[in-house]
């Protein structure tokens, strides 16, 4: 099925069909991971489509991608089994400073940046090209 989606109606029963379609996999155990078949196939297929009509009818705002310094910053918390505040405390920040900038609405300061290189061990370059 390469046919492109024309309208809501269309888009609405394409959604419909991937729907019932994981519903189908996941009962059958055909939704893994690493599964090709022919259910992940038509899947993707109609994703794609469903994918074409939002970036060019609908208004969606695409998902924002966090920076390879936040990810890192989370994964050094997750690995330790520590929560936002403790990563506050840690590099010497107020904890809605510390929670703004993890979700992108505040820019790293030169002296976070240090801190994170100096208390969590984050690579410069990184840092530098991230932040």
């Amino acid at each position: 099925m390469n046919k492109k989606i024309q309208n809501r109606k269309e888009y609405d029963a394409v959604k419909e069909r991937v729907d019932a379609l994981i519903a189908e996999a996941t009962a059958k155990g055909m939704l893994e991971p690493e599964a090709d078949n022919e259910y992940t196939q038509e899947i993707a297929q109609l994703s794609e489509l469903m994918a074409i009509y939002e970036d060019e009818e609908l208004d969606i705002l695409p998902l924002r991608e966090k920076s390879p310094l936040i990810r890192c910053i989370e994964d050094y918390f997750y690995s330790r089994n520590l929560h936002q505040k403790d990563g506050a405390r840690i590099l010497g920040i107020n904890e809605s400073v510390f929670s703004q900038v993890m979700c992108g609405k505040r820019k790293i300061s030169m002296s976070l940046a240090k801190r994170l290189h100096s208390r969590l061990g984050i690579d410069a370059k990184l840092i530098l090209e991230n932040a």
